[in-house]
């Protein structure tokens, strides 16, 4: 969906791919304090032999080596603050189920393993109703996405006269 323009329902596998997507917008997000002391421990190793250190390693090392992905733009993480906020709709067991269900979506699986979701819900059976419930939970927060009131609450409260 990158570099289009949003359309104007979003529909259950189009919320459920823009939770992937921002997990892994997540996961690219750089770890500033790990990056600091990285470069904290090879300093020595960087005094002690200079040549041409880059992001890929030291002197002669970077034939061949990975690039890192490209930074996040200012997009990237709007949209994925947007999405995490839709999952604000339902309670909090349910987004930690939404959570590990799109993790294991964005690890590039096809189908979510159900039966591996029940010990980190803290269950011992019951793989087909964790899928139903995190169907009920990408409703609410697909109605969220949409600009819909999952939970039925009046947005203007009732004065009584």
């Amino acid at each position: 969906m990158e570099g289009q323009t949003l359309p104007t329902f979003l529909a259950f596998d189009d919320v459920q791919d823009r939770l992937v997507e921002a997990m892994l917008t997540c996961w690219r997000h750089p770890d500033r304090e790990r990056g600091w002391l990285r470069v904290k421990a090879m300093w020595p190793d960087v005094m002690a032999e200079p040549g041409d250190y880059d992001a890929r390693g030291g002197d002669l090392v970077s034939d061949g080596a990975a690039l890192r992905p490209a930074a996040l733009t200012r997009r990237d993480i709007d949209e994925m603050e947007e999405a995490f906020g839709w999952v604000e709709a339902v309670a909090p067991d349910d987004r930690k189920l939404v959570g590990l269900a799109v993790s294991m979506l964005a690890r590039g699986r096809r189908e979510v393993p159900w039966r591996y979701l029940l010990r980190p819900m803290g269950l011992t059976r019951g793989a087909d109703g964790l899928r139903m419930r995190y169907g009920r939970a990408m409703a609410a927060v697909a109605a969220r996405a949409n600009g819909g009131n999952p939970q039925g609450i009046a947005s203007t409260p009732k004065i009584d006269t």
